[in-house]
């Protein structure tokens, strides 16, 4: 029997990891420690995985079976067999166990593996175990961990995590929180009806989850955190409602989870638990960054291999001068993102040792969390509906790649806190934790490598944003919090990539970099420099 499903999937076969360029040059800038098995992980997310999920995406989404044969409440998720087998394979690739090593956590390579598999559906089951493995490992009791720590990491059957902190009355108002943890003995029971975005649900073998102990009591920082099994004693230790009908992501289970005499244990000081929810949640938010990043950057590679085929008005689409032009433009784009969303991951892994009340390099991972998330899913967004219209209709069609690239990069900018949310926790950052000066001090130190034209386009930029900000100080400053956050992130974008191309020699981010800021900035006609630039995108033409 013939597979032909690269004749659906152009960019099938490549390596994810090992033939993309960009990536490669990330990794030399940040000097990243890379786990040998990244090439194999590369190789497997471009042929059975990709497959794999494109199969359930269409045809096996997960099903929630309520009760057994025998009339027992069992909840149980019923995955494809093919999904089951997937996700072992990935965890045997080290994502979640390499996590921990000689008792330290590093989740670099976590990072990493985010871009390579992308699919913001079967990665986020892997982000909600990192999570769920960070915050048992540095705020869970010895005894705890003890008892938990080592079912994370177990070659043969390693658990799996959650969190389940959005509820129904609440979404991301976490401080509305109905759920009650009542001290048992020892440990806490949790009572509460309505974790209603409870990704992971029925894959969970344990979660995080925010409750009160009080529910009188109305805000964030009466939120503690718990660590929940979700069988205790060999007994359903929460319920699951139902399933949600999502348009992407089909790969986790979504459900409604119902806390009823749960047993949780304490993470950390309950007085900090809503620092400990955000620090963990950080994960999922550099998470959402990377993985948008890497869909946007599948779909510019498949549109790519396509515009090197489809011919049109007598040459390939990739001959004509405003394709060229598009293509470029997006390469560039998406470059600035991704490398801004490493930067994040990179500051987040200096922090890890930082606990509440926080230094300095925790609260600067922090807001390059918000910045980062926040213009990866609006590059992905873009990048991924225009990679449709590159391919015209055929980029329509369910049946083909597209459009699941973008369904499933769309919920990036929604998942962990809207942009809104995201421009409102940073504005609190900003102005609460002095992370704008940092912020400041970051882009002069790397400006000082740059040419005389790109740091005068800077250092403009770097004034319009003071003036927002001064205006934001004499007005409401949560009004123009989204505008900050935007041109913050635009810039910082441009600065790392050209700092990136400056600091290690390397010609493609120094013509990138210096291409993002005529392309976004207006400053000058950059038409020779694209005629020149085609180097750019053409090793996605590798075979």
């Amino acid at each position: 029997m013939k597979d032909l499903f690269k004749e659906i999937y152009l960019s099938y076969g490549v390596n994810y990891f090992s033939d993309d360029c960009v990536l490669k040059n990330i990794i030399d800038y940040f000097d990243f420690n890379v786990d040998n098995e990244m090439h194999n992980l590369g190789n497997y997310v471009s042929t059975e995985l990709i497959e794999g999920l494109d199969y359930i995406d269409h045809y096996a989404k997960p099903e929630l079976q309520t009760w057994s044969i025998t009339g027992k409440r069992i909840d149980y998720v019923r995955l494809s067999p093919h999904h089951r087998e997937m996700l072992s394979k990935l965890q045997n690739f080290g994502i979640i166990r390499n996590s921990i090593k000689n008792d330290k956590i590093s989740l670099i390579n976590h990072f990493l593996s985010g871009y390579v598999i992308s699919d913001s559906g079967i990665f986020c089951t892997f982000t909600l175990t990192e999570q769920t493995l960070y915050g048992l490992f540095k705020y869970g009791s010895e005894q705890l961990k003890a008892q938990y720590l080592n079912k994370f990491i177990d070659v043969k059957n390693p658990w799996y995590g959650a969190t389940f902190y959005s509820e129904l009355q609440g979404g991301s108002d976490i401080g509305n929180n109905n759920t009650l943890a009542v001290p048992t003995d020892g440990h806490y029971t949790l009572n509460g009806r309505d974790k209603y975005f409870a990704s992971d649900a029925g894959i969970a073998d344990a979660s995080i989850v925010t409750a009160k102990t009080d529910l009188k009591q109305n805000g964030a920082k009466y939120i503690s955190v718990y660590f929940v099994p979700a069988y205790f004693n060999d007994t359903l230790n929460y319920n699951i409602r139902r399933l949600k009908n999502k348009m992407g992501t089909v790969a986790v289970p979504t459900g409604e989870v119902e806390m009823n005499n749960s047993i949780g244990y304490i993470l950390g000081d309950i007085k900090n638990g809503i620092y400990i929810a955000m620090e963990i949640l950080t994960i999922s938010r550099i998470d959402d960054a990377i993985a948008a990043t890497g869909i946007a950057r599948k779909a510019l590679w498949e549109a790519y291999k396509y515009a090197n085929i489809r011919e049109a008005f007598g040459k390939k689409l990739i001959k004509h001068p405003l394709m060229r032009r598009d293509f470029i433009e997006n390469e560039i784009n998406l470059e600035a993102a991704t490398i801004l969303s490493f930067a994040a991951a990179s500051s987040f892994e200096k922090s890890i040792n930082s606990k509440p009340p926080y230094d300095d390099s925790y609260n600067y991972a922090r807001i390059l969390s918000h910045i980062s998330k926040n213009m990866a899913s609006s590059t992905a967004n873009y990048i991924t509906e225009y990679a449709m219209e590159m391919m015209g209709g055929i980029g329509f069609f369910e049946e083909f790649p597209m459009a699941k690239f973008h369904r499933d990069s769309i919920v990036t900018s929604i998942w962990e806190g809207t942009s809104n949310i995201q421009a409102i926790d940073a504005m609190e950052s900003l102005f609460k934790k002095d992370t704008l000066e940092m912020l400041m001090n970051d882009m002069a130190n790397k400006k000082k490598g740059f040419d005389e034209e790109i740091s005068s386009i800077m250092d403009n930029s770097l004034e319009i944003i003071k003036g927002k900000i001064n205006n934001m100080r004499k007005n409401n400053p949560e009004f123009y919090a989204k505008e900050l956050l935007n041109d913050i992130g635009k810039l910082m974008a441009g600065v790392y990539l050209l700092d990136a191309g400056l600091s290690t020699n390397n010609e493609h981010f120094i013509k990138s970099g210096k291409l993002y800021f005529y392309i976004n900035y207006g400053n000058r006609d950059y038409y020779d420099l694209i005629e020149d630039s085609d180097a750019i995108i053409n090793w996605m033409n590798a075979e």
